[in-house]
């Protein structure tokens, strides 16, 4: 409980820890959600037609967990400066049960996919469309988080 409270009082007091951290974050959902969508892409034919999403997929697998890594402990740290604030947001509590829908999305039912030989076009598409939209969403979450409450 006191490193929590020298930590969130650090973070509160310092003028750029909190900026620091928030930079750590979006970076992270860049590089994580970036790469995913590079696979997306492919899967909707959009982009990298010479590459299969299995091979992208493999390619962009250890950036897509480092960023994803680094988005949920800085998120983590942010959280932790404003808990009072975040906690009764409205938007809040859903951008969380959205990011956890589409870790367990990204990392079971639409890998299936992208790794099969040859998936079904509009499986393919379907998986990389509800993709798209969890990881926009979330992004969306967190624009609106600092605008609704």
């Amino acid at each position: 409980m006191l490193l929590q409270n020298a930590f969130t009082d650090a973070l509160s007091e310092s003028d750029w820890a909190f900026a620091l951290a928030e930079c750590i974050h979006i970076g992270g959902f860049a590089i994580g959600v970036g790469s995913i969508a590079l696979v997306d892409l492919q899967m909707l034919n959009l982009g990298m037609r010479h590459q299969t999403a299995a091979r992208i997929l493999r390619y962009t697998e250890l950036w897509t967990v480092t960023g994803l890594i680094f988005v949920v402990f800085s998120g983590m740290v942010l959280f932790s400066s404003m808990p009072g604030v975040y906690l009764v947001n409205q938007v809040f509590p859903i951008k969380m049960y959205v990011l956890v829908a589409a870790l367990i999305y990204n990392f079971t039912l639409h890998r299936k996919v992208a790794v099969m030989d040859n998936p079904p076009p509009l499986l393919s598409k379907a998986a990389a469309i509800v993709s798209l939209l969890l990881w926009v969403s979330i992004i969306f979450g967190g624009i609106f988080t600092g605008f609704l409450e």
